[in-house]
């Protein structure tokens, strides 16, 4: 698979930004808003803020071969080099792009798993379709209650499917679980059952399974040996942070016409149905 012309020439120029510490330059070659991966992990950020990271990070990047993986979608191995260093450090970046600009850019440190997530990126980009709502009209005959699980409907169903893309969105969902438990003293596979709402043989096996993939490991618990803790990997914690990003990307793809307050408003929301959730769940056991 070639490189498309308008990709490669996107890509190009996001790195001659960078390295040549041109804000003006790294504005124009970034979507707004643009996801990026960080030490606090993915998110959105405006071209005035991608603009400001390339003037204070000071890094160089050299392309060093392509990889491209889908519509759009092309992972670059690069040499990273950052102030003060002296030699290059290897690492890969997933670009996606949209039309001549770059609209997502996130680093990984190295071509395997940053391939893993671009095929992921790729394979669930192929699914999506829209909701179809009556008359073409999102808001026809649906109130919020019927948008909300109408919106969940849609999304659950890219991973209720057969095949290795539904093997790891379980994957994801119990690294995900045993990751939101971990303030506990051991997480057991009960405990992974109760979080994701399985009995405990589904829960069982899908612990079973990111064992095998290396996300998970089981160990005899601290407080009965009898029992099995389970305790997330660093590939486990790879693969949730490559997790984050493509939820991040999918964010921003869905919402390139809203402002950041309204990006903002709607985060508070989710949150705020999200703290309800938890506590109707609470108040019905």
């Amino acid at each position: 698979m070639g490189i498309p012309e308008r990709t490669g020439a996107a890509v190009a120029r996001w790195h001659a930004a960078v390295n040549d510490k041109d804000p003006a330059a790294a504005r124009l070659a970034v979507c707004d808003p643009i996801v990026v991966n960080g030490p606090k992990g993915a998110g959105s950020i405006t071209p005035d803020e991608f603009a400001d990271w390339v003037m204070r990070s000071g890094i160089e990047l050299r392309a060093r071969s392509w990889h491209p993986v889908g519509d759009g979608v092309t992972v670059v191995e690069q040499d990273a080099r950052w102030p003060g260093d002296t030699g290059w450090t290897p690492v890969a970046t997933v670009f996606r792009t949209t039309g001549d600009r770059v609209s997502a850019a996130l680093r990984f440190p190295d071509p395997h798993t940053a391939l893993e997530f671009a095929r992921l990126h790729a394979e669930l980009a192929a699914t999506e379709t829209p909701p179809r709502t009556p008359h073409g009209d999102p808001a026809a005959g649906a109130g919020a209650g019927q948008a909300l699980f109408q919106f969940v409907r849609h999304w659950s169903r890219r991973w209720n499917t057969d095949g290795a893309l539904a093997e790891r969105g379980r994957d994801v969902q119990v690294t995900e679980a045993v990751h939101a438990l971990r303030g506990r003293p051991q997480v057991t596979v009960n405990d992974v059952a109760a979080e994701l709402a399985v009995d405990q043989s589904g829960a069982s096996r899908m612990v079973a399974h990111a064992v095998e993939r290396g996300y998970l490991a089981t160990h005899p618990a601290p407080a009965d040996a009898r029992c099995r803790a389970v305790s997330l990997t660093d590939t486990g914690l790879a693969l949730l942070e490559a997790a984050h990003s493509w939820q991040e990307s999918v964010f921003a793809s869905l919402t390139p016409d809203w402002t950041e307050a309204e990006r903002a408003e709607f985060h508070r929301a989710m949150l705020r149905l999200l703290g309800r959730s938890a506590e109707l769940l609470t108040e019905g056991r």
